[in-house]
């Protein structure tokens, strides 16, 4: 009974069994869900904790590379050196960006908006860089498998790598581009917090690259549309921002189609960003682009390189590309734009002539293998005292030639040379009424353009050239008579002539073969121009002219350099002379020489080789003009001065000597260009008249005799019978007594009065008829006079009245200035006829 009872609990308990089934291992898979969630939590916080950590060690890392970063100089730009003109106005640049800095106010709100649509739409609200921008960055690197096609970087972030050079700087550390926008992010949050957001979009858009060589705001906005950042179109500032993505390839210069289509999602996208409406959006997007290209000019010119080679010289190629300097010289910007402009065109009308079978410089272009063979033409306009230019052209086109011609050229100078060939007879004895002859000369004892021929043939001034026999010296420059002229060389000798040249500062002519430094040799041709000289040269020669003999040492066209404070760093000596009135000059010639050279060429004007040339200068003008050319129509020149300034002109060919076109006479060819730069130069330096020094005197000279003028040299015109003075007024130097009164016309008054003997010339003057009877009482003898004879041949003069103004009979009279050589005749004294005494054998 009690072994039963012991089994009774057992069986007990496997009828439980049996009744209770074994639960199922679902309570266990849940248990072991949670125990595994448990500890991926665990090991997750683990893993944030470790990540969070090396997370951190590695932004510290970044973070201190990041402040590294000087953020005072975030806005170092290179600052271009500014090349300015005489009164301050910018006429050059130069540098190796293009970039000119402009203020946020002085930048269109339409172009800030377009600017934060296209490249950072959460500018103002984010710390520096754009989280949710970068999420999208990555979801589109993961989903293309590594290739981004959206960045990350915010406005801020891409200042910081431009200003810090973030790149170049990650290469040299060997970092990858993760890390180099670690510190991107890191140098962006140092910058919003230091700057302003304002400030940053300043700094931003003064230092983007918009392509087409334009670095900065300003530089695109008159690079593309010729205005100033302020006046931009919402259309316009769109096209800009476009730019950013892809500078030079959506250039609208380079590329106007893809430009278009992406100024078109830049006003999209300021449409979706509410800076203006769809409606605008849409209307603006079907406009053109509207260009307008005006860019800050980096100075393509000859006067440029002079400048950028000779301050690169004083202060070295770093300094001066990105220093800032101020760069003041003498040019003035409105000559240099006017004679720049008419030059050119003086050009284009000479190879439009009928006779002209040259390359023409619009059928050249700068890629072509061969040299350029067109014409050229070079220009300069400098300040008679000081030596200072005002304008500058060496040469057609710089972009296709940089060949100076001002500086580095030489040329023969045909007649221009003669005034110093005069020059050196006036100041050798001869004076402006010294008689020369013009004839035919055999050009063999020249040596001018072969061995045989007549000299006058090549080189006159005029396609009418005449012999006409005596002249004056006067007459000889005034109408650039080729043999008188050489005809007095030979009288002088080259030895004088060649002197006076190295006064004037002209280079030496080429001696003859066989010559020595001892015993120079030269052919007679030197005296007509046949020996090169360089504009430059001629023009500062001229000069003296005007200056009254002297001529300044040198040119010059800088005139002071300042840092970008204002504070000088190099002044020109000839700049520091000039204000202190102290220039130094060389004397070339006498100040009596000098004027009668001015007196010569100023009537030149009126009726000698210049007169063509008067039509196209001012007014009253007061200066004078001399023309040049060669014997072979090669080269032209021509120079024109006045009181303040002087103008050279030089045009033909660089290469050979070809004539231009057959008869091309400087007069004709380079008039218009002398016309607007002495028009413009007396508009911005007014000129005064050049008086007669002291050393002079005005001499009334009979112009038949050359001889000064009695009271007696009247002549009767042949033209219209009308009795008048024939004489003309010249300078001769004060105190030169070695010209004779005229003994043609009358008694010489300069011999003494024991000399006059009956052999002296009666004074041709015709009798003045009287006008009613001289008799009083009867006339049995039939005396009185017939008033209107049948066969007179001068003209009735009344009583009291006037012999009319002198004027000059010759063929080309020297001066028309007669105005107080009129006279009235005083009525007839009483005759008394000597009775004589018959002696009576």
């Amino acid at each position: 009974m009690a072994e039963l009872s012991s089994q009774a609990p057992r069986r007990h308990m496997q009828a439980n069994k049996r009744r209770h089934p074994k639960a199922k291992p679902r309570k266990r898979f849940w248990s072991f869900i949670r125990k595994l969630v448990l500890w991926c939590l665990v090991m997750a916080a683990i893993g944030a904790a470790v990540g969070y950590f090396g997370f951190m060690m590695a932004w510290k890392r970044y973070d201190n590379w990041a402040a590294e970063f000087d953020l005072e100089r975030i806005n170092d730009l290179e600052k271009p050196s500014i090349i300015y003109d005489r009164n301050g106005e910018e006429i050059g640049r130069i540098y190796v960006e293009n970039r000119s800095y402009v203020t946020l106010d002085k930048i269109s709100p339409a172009m800030i908006n377009a600017l934060i649509a296209q490249e950072d739409s959460r500018f103002r609200e984010h710390p520096g860089y754009d989280f949710l921008g970068i999420l999208r960055a990555g979801r589109e690197y993961i989903h293309n498998s590594g290739d981004a096609n959206q960045g990350a970087s915010s406005i801020t972030q891409q200042l910081a790598r431009n200003a810090y050079d973030l790149k170049n700087r990650a290469k040299a550390r060997n970092e990858g581009s993760f890390g180099r926008k670690f510190v991107e992010i890191a140098l962006a949050r140092r910058i919003t917090e230091r700057y302003s957001k304002d400030q940053v979009l300043e700094f931003y858009l003064n230092r983007v690259y918009f392509g087409s060589g334009f670095y900065g705001i300003r530089a695109a906005s008159l690079g593309y549309f010729g205005k100033e950042p302020a006046d931009l179109t919402t259309r316009e500032a769109a096209s800009i921002a476009a730019l950013i993505k892809n500078p030079n390839g959506l250039s609208p210069l380079n590329n106007p189609a893809s430009n278009l289509k992406w100024r078109n999602h830049v006003l999209n996208r300021m449409a979706k960003e509410k800076y203006i409406t769809p409606d605008e959006a849409e209307r603006l997007s079907a406009m053109e682009l509207g260009l307008n290209p005006k860019p800050l000019k980096r100075g393509v010119s000859h006067i440029y390189d002079r400048i950028s080679s000779e301050i690169t010289a004083y202060l070295g190629e770093e300094r001066v590309n990105a220093a800032g300097l101020k760069i003041y010289t003498t040019i003035d910007r409105q000559l240099q734009e006017v004679t720049g402009k008419a030059l050119e065109q003086a050009l284009e009308n000479i190879e439009k002539q009928p006779g002209y079978r040259h390359q023409k410089a619009a059928d050249y272009h700068s890629g072509s293998a061969n040299k350029p063979r067109y014409l050229e033409g070079a220009l300069l306009v400098v300040d008679n005292k000081s030596g200072a230019v005002l304008a500058y052209h060496g040469g057609r086109d710089y972009t296709k030639r940089q060949y100076d011609a001002i500086r580095d050229g030489a040329r023969p100078t045909g007649t221009a040379i003669l005034p110093f060939l005069y020059a050196t007879a006036f100041d050798t004895g001869k004076s402006p009424v010294t008689r020369i002859l013009d004839d035919a000369i055999d050009n063999r004892l020249t040596g001018i353009g072969g061995s045989e021929g007549i000299l006058g043939e090549w080189g006159a001034e005029n396609s009418k050239n005449r012999y006409e026999g005596m002249i004056t010296a006067h007459r000889g420059l005034s109408a650039s008579k080729i043999a008188a002229s050489l005809r007095m060389g030979m009288e002088m000798g080259t030895a004088p002539f060649v002197k006076k040249l190295t006064d004037f500062g002209i280079r030496k002519p080429v001696r003859e073969a066989g010559s020595t430094e001892v015993n120079p040799v030269y052919r007679p041709k030197i005296f007509v121009g046949t020996e090169p000289a360089s504009l430059k040269e001629m023009t500062l020669a001229y000069t003296a002219i005007p200056n009254g003999g002297s001529r300044p040492q040198d040119i010059y066209y800088l005139d002071r350099i300042e840092d970008e404070d204002g504070q000088l760093i190099w002044e020109s000596t000839q700049a520091i002379e000039t204000r202190n009135n102290a220039q130094v000059r060389k004397g070339a010639t006498s100040t009596a020489t000098a004027f009668q050279l001015h007196n010569i060429l100023n009537s030149s004007l009126k009726n000698g080789s210049a007169q063509r040339i008067a039509p196209h200068l001012p007014k009253n003008f007061k200066g004078g003009v001399k023309t040049g050319t060669t014997y072979d129509f090669a080269d032209n020149w021509l120079f024109g001065y006045d009181s303040r300034i002087t103008c050279g002109i030089w045009v033909g060919f660089l290469e050979g000597k070809k004539p231009i076109y057959h008869g091309a006479f400087s007069s004709d060819t380079c008039a218009s260009v002398l016309g607007a730069a002495i028009t413009e130069a007396e508009r911005q330096f007014p000129a005064g008249e050049l008086a007669p020094p002291p050393s002079v005197e005005r001499v009334e000279i009979c112009l038949t005799t050359g001889k000064r003028a009695t009271h007696s040299c009247y002549d009767i015109d042949p033209s219209d019978k009308k009795y008048r003075r024939h004489t003309i007024f010249e300078y001769l130097r004060k105190g030169d007594s070695s010209l004779p009164f005229c003994d043609l016309h009358g008694e010489d008054i300069s011999a003494p009065v024991s000399t006059f003997t009956a052999q002296n010339r009666i004074l041709p003057l015709p009798p003045i008829l009287p006008t009613r009877p001289i008799l009083q009482g009867d006339d049995p003898y039939h005396t009185e006079l017939n008033q209107v004879p049948a066969n007179r041949n001068f003209e009735l003069l009344g009583a009291g009245e006037n012999v009319p103004e002198a004027q000059a009979l010759s063929a080309d009279p020297v001066s028309s200035d007669h105005t107080d050589t009129s006279i009235t005749l005083p009525a007839p004294r009483p005759i008394t006829i000597p009775v004589p005494e018959f002696i009576h054998l």
